[in-house]
């Protein structure tokens, strides 16, 4: 791994799997979409563009592929290396690097995967870099997890967005970023498929909400006096709405993927 530099993503890695972990056999179903879906060969060479903390990459480990993690953050590579998946894997790397600028030579890989990074703005040099290091008729995954429009995390993160707006706090459309992103791949592909490849159920809750979005990396980034507030709001909001930041809801969550080939 080599060092470029202090990310945002630095100071939430040692949290990150506590607060945004997936249920046992989902990233397993994620890989199992992916290769059922593409036209990969049986020792594909795998690229995880924001590879985090491997929560997703350590289904490809597992597997034996042959995979290089890249990520920004120095410290969620560090957690991720940490990992006995990682130790015990022999075709495995992780590389500190920016997604708009990839320290790797043209047509490298055969499957790119994009696991909940295209929510970030102003994607689009990210994109060709992808097309760049992906082999011609290369595969790129794109994948999300998503909850219910009316699950109680949807409300909180349009409340919160809501109450950022009337403090007048820039931030970022995070959907439209992901539609853009989308929108630009399947216009330079020449083959797209949606599916989903897991699906599970949860019981959530506003405090649970409350106590993850500290832990999100553009949220922690803001100043600690903005982020108190904007959490007191959206705390007493939801106990008007919900009765109690405690109660819990059953919601059914789902992992989708879209995948183009090149």
């Amino acid at each position: 791994m080599k060092p470029t530099g202090a990310s945002v993503y630095d100071t939430t890695a040692s949290t990150f799997d506590r607060y945004r972990s997936l249920p046992s056999g989902v990233v397993e179903s994620i890989r199992s979409a992916i290769w059922t879906e593409a036209r990969l060969p049986e020792q594909a060479r795998v690229l995880d563009l924001g590879a985090g903390t491997g929560r997703i990459g350590k289904a490809f480990l597992a597997a034996g592929d042959f995979y290089v993690g890249v990520d920004s953050s120095l410290g969620m590579l560090q957690e991720f290396s940490a990992k006995p998946e990682f130790r015990q894997s022999q075709t495995s790397f992780l590389v500190q690097a920016e997604g708009r600028q990839l320290p790797f030579k043209n047509a490298s890989f055969d499957l790119i995967l994009l696991m909940r990074v295209l929510s970030a703005a102003n994607s689009r040099e990210m994109l060709e870099e992808c097309r760049r290091v992906l082999r011609p008729g290369g595969i790129v995954a794109v994948g999300h997890a998503r909850g219910p429009e009316s699950g109680v995390d949807a409300q909180l993160k349009r409340q919160l967005m809501t109450i950022l707006e009337a403090m007048q706090v820039p931030w970022h459309q995070p959907r439209e970023s992901r539609r853009q992103a989308l929108g630009w791949l399947e216009s330079a592909s020449v083959r797209h498929s949606h599916r989903e490849a897991a699906s599970w159920k949860v019981t959530t809750s506003a405090e649970e909400f409350l106590s993850r979005h500290r832990t999100g990396a553009r949220f922690a980034a803001l100043p600690l006096s903005i982020q108190e507030e904007a959490l007191a709001r959206l705390r007493a909001w939801a106990e008007t709405n919900f009765g109690s930041v405690n109660a819990g809801f059953e919601e059914h969550h789902s992992f989708d993927l879209d995948i183009f080939e090149f």
